[in-house]
């Protein structure tokens, strides 16, 4: 998806709101520094094209510098995991009970995908998943989604966020269960980007002791042209199905051409341009199938 107008000021926030978070005493000329390196390089680089993910990267990137640390983010990254670990067995004992376990693992995963220190929105996603039957999604392209399942024989899962990974890991046993042929493979990034998952936080949970892991890029979404041959060579094989976590994902995969491939999109919107896209509100949960318009 090209950059829209939307993410302009969203990316100035985003410095700003993470030296708040780390370093709330920090001084406005720190701060405005940061966002004027921001500022020339989106000035001196042809941006028009680019997926916002790609200059969440730049972004990012000076905030990492700025405050002399590779992964700022590491500590919140093993607290939300160890938070979403607590919850595991009581999330895991709900959606086993329930008429519809893959449905309601796929849900849990969407409503955990609120986990997202780059967004304008509150986090509070154990209190969103302990109150899950408030919530449905505002677009559910379900039915279809089971349909590409029984027709394929591969499903390659794009991850997106901490905690968030501790519920996919719960889908994956799900759709295990529901499709024993089915070989999955689950991506996560290729290094450490705001709260974003790599392999470490795969090994974390336990995703690796089920299913293949691939590295893909380095950037708060997928992009594809930076992102190892392996992954490349798996994401456009024929035939298989992409579930594509989490909303930098989708910002990066609209308008590719993805041929002889089914591509969901499952994530929550977070903005205002979410909302002009989908049509939905922020907060909204969205399953979505990939289309030509999408």
């Amino acid at each position: 998806m090209k950059l829209e107008p939307e993410c302009i000021g969203c990316l100035f926030n985003q410095i700003l709101k993470a030296f708040k978070l780390f370093n709330p005493d920090i001084s406005r000329d720190i701060i405005i520094s940061a966002q004027k390196r921001l500022m020339n390089y989106m000035i001196n680089n042809e941006i028009n094209n680019l997926p916002a993910p790609i200059l969440g990267k730049v972004a990012y990137t000076i905030v990492s510098e700025t405050l002399g640390e590779l992964d700022p983010y590491s500590s919140l990254k093993k607290k939300y995991n160890h938070l979403a670990l607590q919850s595991y067995e009581e999330v895991k004992s709900f959606v086993e009970s329930s008429k519809d376990t893959l449905y309601k693992a796929i849900l849990v995963a969407a409503i955990a995908n609120t986990i997202d220190f780059a967004s304008q929105h509150r986090i509070d996603f154990i209190s969103d998943i302990r109150n899950i039957e408030r919530k449905n999604f505002a677009i559910n392209d379900y039915t279809k989604f089971k349909k590409s399942l029984q027709e394929t024989n591969e499903l390659l899962i794009i991850g997106d966020n901490c905690g968030e990974i501790v519920f996919d890991k719960l889908l994956i046993t799900i759709i295990k269960k529901k499709y024993p042929n089915l070989k999955i493979i689950y991506s996560v990034r290729g290094a450490p980007i705001i709260n974003d998952i790599t392999i470490e936080d795969a090994k974390l949970v336990g995703i690796t002791d089920l299913v293949q892991v691939v590295e893909a890029s380095d950037v708060p979404g997928v992009d594809i042209a930076t992102s190892p041959e392996e992954f490349k060579k798996i994401f456009f094989k024929e035939n298989g199905v992409i579930l594509s976590k989490g909303q930098g994902n989708f910002e990066c995969l609209h308008g590719t051409d993805i041929p002889h491939k089914d591509v969901y999109y499952l994530l929550q919107a977070k903005c205002s341009l979410m909302e002009r896209i989908f049509g939905v509100k922020i907060g909204d949960l969205i399953f979505k199938k990939k289309t030509q318009r999408f």
